[in-house]
């Protein structure tokens, strides 16, 4: 699969098919995720650099550096902008794309997983020829129910994850309130008498007057 051959199949398969104000949820795939405007890189001619300036109007030096035109663009990289969104923006439909390196967010990974225990269960023989049949018929098993099923334990594990972020908060707020100036005073008033002095309670200054103190 590159970007060229999921174009493809969004125009001419899934598109078509999609109900009005879908909602197409994706992972963070090269081809899923190619942009319209490639934004030269670290690496690129100056020259490459100083067109995509002139291109949007950012104002440059002639004497600049390779470094201090890459700067610019950094600075002044607009937000990305990928192929597959505005595709189907153009249609009516929002992309949603999954948390990078979360693929256990993602519903038909679990759904990829049921249908390869199918295949399994059912090619005893262990033929590759098979293979591709044993292959469409589960799919083809797949069902409303199964798919429910996944989103289900998606739902239960965001909700984890949700949680448990909002507990590591709660305890990072905690830590930060128990180093902080507030205890310091009660330790500090252990050190310190009625008359606010910083003399010790049971320890009586040297005496320094005398020369057998030395």
């Amino acid at each position: 699969m590159d970007t060229t051959n999921f174009i493809k199949w969004l125009k001419e398969k899934l598109i078509p098919n999609l109900p009005p104000n879908g909602i197409v949820v994706i992972d963070n795939a090269l081809y899923h995720s190619t942009q319209i405007e490639k934004l030269p890189s670290s690496a690129s001619l100056k020259s490459e650099m100083q067109k995509w300036l002139s291109d949007n109007n950012i104002p440059y030096e002639e004497r600049m550096t390779k470094r201090e035109l890459y700067h610019l663009i950094v600075v002044n990289k607009p937000p990305k902008t990928y192929i597959v969104d505005e595709l189907l923006k153009q249609h009516g439909h929002e992309v949603l794309r999954l948390p990078p390196y979360h693929c256990d967010l993602n519903p038909i990974e679990y759904i990829w997983n049921l249908t390869k225990q199918r295949v399994a269960d059912k090619n005893i023989d262990q033929s590759e020829r098979q293979i591709e049949t044993l292959t469409k018929e589960a799919i083809a098993s797949i069902t409303t129910e199964d798919w429910r099923k996944e989103i289900n334990h998606v739902e239960r594990l965001e909700k984890q994850y949700w949680d448990n972020d909002r507990l590591q908060e709660i305890q990072e707020r905690e830590l930060i309130i128990s180093v902080g100036g507030e205890e310091s005073d009660e330790s500090e008033s252990e050190f310190e008498d009625d008359n606010g002095s910083d003399t010790m309670s049971g320890v009586e200054p040297m005496d320094l007057s005398s020369d057998d103190s030395f």
